[in-house]
């Protein structure tokens, strides 16, 4: 209420007119000296006691601690400053009032009386109370959480944030320009933000109903925070357009961090994991690899034999296994020790690997002195083709052998050839005793030779091109 003049008051004329005791706010009089001049029904009611009872009695026996209020009301008016309305609790805070006052002037133009309206605002109160309580129990949920709400105003482009944003990056109040309180996608990562805008876009358009971006923010020192941010359009206009968006923002930095050490613990496990493979690899390849010759060995070819013997479908002759054996090799250790042995060893593995040249091909050391060549999908005409290479490469080193009625180290060669028609799945053990009779066959005939096991057991010898070039005077030692 205002401090405007009300029309001259004559208190000695009762104030019962049917609005002043009618009136739906509960209304008073006080004089000068803080009686009650008047009161209406609603006043008497929040009273507890008839009207005649209290007017004329003190205000401080209806309201304790009114009558400082009312003096204080009295001497503003005087002073000619405006009244303004003020809340007034009963002792023990049981009720509270709203309590509005207005001058009544006398004929004389002074103030004689305080008209006075009182509203129960104790409900109001508790319900500001409670709501103040939740308040501080959200904003210490929100605090503890590292999370705030923040509201933007599309049109403008205008951002409020809840004080928990400030708190969560560490800035106090004022330490912030106010383009980064409240320009929108101010405070994000320049590179991060296309995508935040990209996000926000897509929700004002229409083909995503819930705004949700990661992105980074400085804090107060320098540090780029994760945040989550997730949001929804609350308000729009009479066309649809939206208005206001209406999120949350929470730090994820620790959670970032977990994932990039969970991500980095992931990438470790996979290169062991890959070390570990490789490791076991060449761990395979060592135990199955000849130390001397660094051709497979007999582990290595006792499984490949195996692998290619379970092989099943064929129409066509399958396989070639050759058995060398080099010729005289005890009296060329005893001629030459076994340091040139091994070379000697070393020099025929590689002519041998050089002669057989397909993927699937594969040249051994079986033992000692002996190899063994397996040749998938072959037929007799190339095993016959890769032993005859074979030998001829041997021959072409020309490694002194004083020993060898040749003068040249040479090699004696077996064939048997496994016909898939002619004996499917057919035993490993066979075919290793075929080969190695024709390889006996072969050391028996004279040496330096190659024969075949044929279909019957018999022998048949492979006719080796130029054979008279083994009859040349051979190169000197060394």
């Amino acid at each position: 209420m205002g401090s405007d003049a009300f029309p001259p008051f004559d208190p000695t004329q009762p104030a019962r007119d049917a609005a002043f005791a009618s009136a739906p706010v509960a209304l008073c009089i006080v004089a000068r000296d803080l009686r009650l001049l008047a009161v209406n029904a609603r006043l008497a009611a929040l009273a507890g006691a008839p009207v005649c009872a209290l007017v004329g009695r003190p205000a401080d026996d209806f309201l304790p601690g009114a009558s400082a209020l009312l003096n204080r009301w009295f001497d503003r008016i005087d002073a000619g400053r405006a009244l303004h309305d003020q809340e007034l609790s009963e002792p023990g805070g049981e009720r509270t009032f709203l309590v509005s006052a207005a001058p009544l002037l006398d004929d004389a133009g002074s103030t004689a009386a305080l008209s006075v309206a009182l509203t129960d605002i104790t409900r109001r109160r508790e319900l500001r109370a409670a709501l103040a309580r939740r308040e501080r129990q959200i904003g210490a949920a929100l605090e503890s959480a590292g999370q705030w709400i923040w509201e933007l105003d599309i049109p403008t482009g205008r951002v409020a944030r809840s004080r928990h944003w400030r708190r969560a990056v560490g800035y106090a109040t004022g330490e912030l320009s106010d383009e980064a309180q409240h320009t929108a996608w101010s405070i994000v990562h320049p590179e991060d933000r296309p995508g935040v805008i990209r996000r926000y876009e897509q929700v004002l358009a229409g083909t995503s109903e819930v705004f949700e971006a990661v992105y980074r923010i400085a804090d107060r020192f320098g540090r780029w925070r994760w945040i989550l941010g997730r949001g929804r359009i609350v308000a729009r206009d009479a066309s649809g357009k939206p208005l206001r968006l209406l999120a949350t923002s929470v730090d994820i930095t620790r959670q970032k961090q977990i994932e990039e050490e969970l991500e980095a613990t992931v990438r470790q496990r996979e290169r062991l994991e890959r070390e570990l493979v490789e490791a076991n690899r060449r761990l395979t390849e060592l135990s199955e690899m000849d130390a001397l010759t660094e051709l497979p060995n007999r582990r290595k070819f006792d499984k490949a034999l195996a692998r290619e013997l379970g092989r099943s479908g064929r129409n066509e002759p399958s396989l070639a296994l050759l058995m060398i054996d080099v010729d005289d090799f005890k009296s060329y250790n005893d001629l030459y020790g076994h340091i040139e042995g091994d070379d000697c060893l070393r020099r025929i593995a590689e002519a041998l690997r050089g002669c057989a040249v397909r993927p699937a091909d594969l040249v051994t050391r079986y033992g000692g002195e002996e190899f063994a060549t397996i040749l998938p999908d072959s037929t007799k005409h190339d095993g016959e083709s890769v032993a005859t290479a074979m030998l001829q490469a041997v021959r072409a080193l020309r490694i002194p052998h004083a020993g060898s009625p040749d003068g040249i180290v040479t090699v004696s060669i077996g064939i048997t050839v496994r016909h898939a028609e002619a004996a499917p799945g057919g035993r490993r053990t066979d075919l290793l005793a075929s080969a190695d009779r024709a390889l006996y066959a072969a050391k028996q005939a004279g040496r330096n030779r190659i024969l075949i096991a044929g279909v019957d057991g018999s022998m048949y010898p492979v006719p080796v091109p130029d054979a008279a070039a083994t009859d040349a005077t051979p190169p000197g030692p060394g």
